[in-house]
């Protein structure tokens, strides 16, 4: 866990100090920008100048406009959803099927295994598919081709292509840095995510949104299609909250937004000095 709280996170009330694991609770993106939103109660701030994110992060930040309109001088919300769609509730599906077969997840209990007996290669594999939806068609072409690790002279079933040993990489790079549970934990709340939920609908949740917002989409992204962007930002529009929808013109797919800072950097600066000075100090 590298939030405040998570599966690995000791219990003091339940297991006597030990992980939570498999009780560890679903928990939403609503219930994440409550934990943000007290943490900046108790640091003294009471309204953010703007409140930035991408992908998951920009859920958040669409909650934090719904849920706490007079907290935010404005909003940037990157790559992401009013709500998640069928094809991510569907990757997501995947990946932590991956580790709930990984025979060493034990039901979400394995904080007590010996070092290495974790269910590491779940988590690769559910890494690996993630992997793939953050690129787009265009960059694994030319970046790999098919191009091979293993000769081609004679088929075997785990001869590998570049690409594959390209998603190895990435998912045991992952399971060095990251927990299995809270893998879990935080691709279940993304596809939970749907700000309509309990608010009569689309509209009438994002009309409780007044604060200047950015949305940024990216032309080639196949896991948050630009489609879903325009929908937040055309609501916004059309009930009169000041909205801008920019597009960034990548090859990069859904990663662009940790790529091509240029753009992204040049809409959020401008945005940003709009937002300071359209209020009196």
């Amino acid at each position: 866990c590298q939030g405040t709280t998570g599966p690995a996170s000791g219990d003091p009330v339940g297991a006597g100090g030990r992980p939570y694991g498999s009780s560890f609770p679903v928990v939403s993106i609503r219930d994440m920008v409550r934990t943000q939103a007290a943490v900046a109660g108790e640091l003294g701030i009471a309204r953010w100048l703007s409140v930035v994110g991408a992908s998951m992060g920009g859920m958040q930040v669409l909650e934090w406009g719904i849920m706490f309109p007079e907290r935010v001088r404005s909003l940037v919300a990157i790559a992401t959803a009013a709500a998640a769609s069928a094809q991510q509730i569907a990757y997501g599906s995947a990946g932590r099927n991956a580790i709930r077969l990984d025979p060493r997840w034990r039901g979400g209990d394995y904080y007590g295994a010996d070092a290495g007996d974790g269910p590491s290669q779940g988590l690769a594999v559910a890494r690996s598919i993630a992997q793939i939806t953050y690129r787009s068609d265009d960059v694994f072409t030319d970046r790999f081709g098919r191009e091979v690790v293993d000769s081609l002279d004679r088929f075997s079933l785990w001869q590998r292509f570049q690409v594959e040993r390209y998603l190895e990489y990435h998912g045991v790079k992952l399971v060095r840095r990251f927990d299995a549970n809270s893998y879990l934990c935080l691709t279940k709340a993304m596809d939970l995510h749907d700000v309509a939920r309990g608010r009569g609908g689309l509209e009438e949740a994002l009309a409780r949104v007044s604060a200047p917002t950015l949305v940024m989409g990216i032309s080639s992204d196949a896991l948050y299609p630009v489609y879903q962007q325009c929908q937040v930002h055309d609501v916004l529009r059309d009930q009169g909250t000041a909205s801008e929808y920019v597009e960034i013109d990548s090859p990069h797919g859904h990663d662009a937004f940790l790529i091509d800072l240029d753009q992204v950097g040049s809409a959020l600066s401008r945005f940003l000095s709009d937002v300071d000075k359209s209020e009196p100090r």
